[in-house]
Formats: C-alpha cells, sequence, structure tokens
C-alpha cells in the first residue's frame, strides 16, 4: 500500500506535531480541526515548532518546505477525501472516537488507512461495528511524535494485516521508531510502563521516605542519563560480566519479591521470560562484545552530562 498524502483530524499539540512528522518525510498534509480559532492558529504554531527543532528539519528553506507540504482544510470531508493515510488526533473521549470513525468511515475513500492517536482505548472499543474495521489502527505516540520518535502499532483482531505492515513501513519511512504491541490492552505498553513508575514514585512519596525532588534526581541524575542511550533490558546486560542471564541468575529474587510484594502470585523472573532476555540481548550483543559495549555506554554518557552542563 502506497501513501502519497496524509489527513490529520485535530490541530492539537499532537496534531500539529504529527503533521510536521509526515511533512518533514515529504508526504502532504491536510490538517482540519472542528474549533474555527484552532484552524486559524494551526500554521503559525506549526512554524514555531519547526523553528524550535530546527536542528531536526534544517535551515529555513528546508523549513519553509515542511510548511509548505501543510494546507488547514475547512471541512473534514476536505481533508479526508483523496488522503491515503487518516490520523485521528481528538479528544480522547470514548464517545467522540466513536463519532469520528463513524464519520471517517464515510468520508474517507474505501482503501484509506483510518488511524487512531488514543493512548488508551483499543480500536475494538469503538471501531468495531464499522464496516470498514478491518483498515482501523492504533498508531500512538510518545509526546511530541516529531521529537520522540517511538511509536506504539496497535491493530485490532479485525485489522487486516497489510493495513499493520503498512503502518509499520509509513512510520519508518517517516523517521519514526516503530514498535508492535502484539493483542490490545488498555493503555497499550509505553503509558503503563510509564504508570507503573509513576505509581511506585507516588507510593514511595506518600510513604515519607523520600522528597519529591530527590525522586527526580533519581531519574535525571541516574536512570535517565543511561537509559538516552540504552533500553533497560539493554542495561541490565552490562550489568553482569556474564551478560542479563548472569545478573538474573544472581538478583532475579530482587524483582520476584517486589512482584510479591505487589500482588502478584508467582515470580515473573521465570525461566521462559530469561532464555527470552538471553536470546534477545545476545542477539543484540555478543557476550564477548561486553566490556566494550560498557566503555562506549560510559563514553555516551560523559558526552551527555557535558552536553547538560552547557544548556543549564
Amino acid at each position: 500500500m502506497q501513501i502519497e498524502r496524509t489527513a490529520i483530524v485535530g490541530s492539537g499539540i499532537i496534531g500539529r506535531s504529527w503533521a510536521i512528522v509526515f511533512a518533514r518525510a515529504g508526504v502532504p498534509v491536510r490538517l482540519y480541526d472542528s474549533l474555527d480559532d484552532n484552524r486559524a492558529k494551526a500554521l503559525e504554531r506549526i512554524a514555531e515548532a519547526l523553528e524550535k527543532s530546527a536542528a531536526l528539519v534544517g535551515d529555513a528553506a528546508a523549513r519553509q518546505a515542511v510548511l509548505e507540504r501543510i494546507t488547514v482544510a475547512d471541512t473534514l470531508a476536505e481533508a479526508v477525501d483523496d488522503a491515503d493515510f487518516v490520523h485521528e488526533c481528538i479528544d480522547e473521549k470514548l464517545a467522540s472516537k466513536q463519532a469520528i470513525f463513524r464519520e471517517l468511515e464515510t468520508l474517507a475513500k474505501p482503501t484509506a488507512i483510518l488511524a487512531t492517536t488514543t493512548s488508551s482505548f483499543p480500536v475494538s472499543t469503538f471501531a468495531s461495528d464499522l464496516p470498514g474495521r478491518a483498515r482501523c489502527i492504533v498508531v500512538h505516540p510518545a509526546t511530541p511524535p516529531h521529537l520522540l520518535p517511538v511509536t506504539e502499532i496497535c491493530p485490532a483482531p479485525f485489522t487486516n494485516q497489510a493495513i499493520t505492515d503498512a503502518t509499520f513501513a509509513f512510520m519508518t519511512r517517516c523517521g519514526q521508531v516503530p514498535v508492535l504491541i502484539r493483542f490490545e490492552q488498555s493503555s497499550f505498553v509505553l503509558n503503563r510502563l510509564q504508570a507503573a513508575l509513576v505509581v511506585e514514585m507516588l507510593r514511595c512519596l506518600n510513604s515519607g521516605i523520600i522528597s519529591p525532588g530527590d525522586i527526580d534526581k533519581i531519574i535525571s541524575q541516574g536512570f535517565g542519563l543511561r537509559w538516552a542511550f540504552l533500553g533497560p533490558f539493554e542495561g541490565v546486560d552490562l550489568n553482569a560480566a556474564g551478560g542479563i542471564r548472569d545478573y538474573l541468575d544472581r538478583f532475579g529474587f530482587i524483582f520476584d519479591d517486589m512482584a510479591k510484594q505487589n500482588g502478584h502470585a508467582g515470580p515473573i523472573v521465570t525461566p521462559e521470560a530469561v532464555a527470552m532476555l538471553e536470546a534477545y540481548t545476545r542477539d543484540q550483543l555478543p557476550l564477548d562484545q561486553i566490556g566494550e559495549r560498557t566503555e562506549w555506554r560510559d563514553a555516551a554518557i560523559t558526552s551527555l552530562r557535558a552536553l547538560k552542563q552547557g544548556l543549564v
């Protein structure tokens, strides 16, 4: 499936950011918002965001070229009538999603992909009854997507595999980093990971064991520096000479104990989980290269700290 033209419904922070993502990749965008004031100010706000993210776009001429690929439509029908990819970015209300997808089903051409940027509602909760439900899919970004490329792709059980494949390819083409959510669950994965950390931070805060400022320091001056270059599993893999299996063999009981405290019935560091993690990490990095990768990590963190010092 070839995506040559896009439409975005909703010109809030997310909608404008997606417009930049698509236009930055050379794809024309039609942007629509039901509020007159939002439509009137959309291009001005996009221009401001382009200037602030110039390092990812280029000089003034390059930014102007991106802006010229974005037009604001006066009606929903005008926005979506010839789009190959329609991205809904309206308010996070289930009834609103149901209503707009009923309209998109009628107004968009039958071959158009209908994507939603919802952060909480699986497609099956609002598109199950649509005749064209097979073309509906979740495309949920970190905010804002023109700066943070990771993007969750979550098909419904009824989503056509070709739609999932085309969406994955399009996100990659646009410079995003798509990740596949294999089956539907509320809030998908990105927000659930974030929520798990926030819940534990609030638990610690409410217990009086630590201050809000010190919690922030643990992330910004600790995990955040490492996670800027390595995912958590990659980071764990470098924490033991024998890799992630070695680490979990020695320290996995800590996570099992914490899981039990949080109500999990059984261990979470299972043999199956360890096997999957070992296969993943060894595919990424041979065991005999851990020392070299650790040196790279340390050099990267040193560079990031120096950069942060210059920005403060």
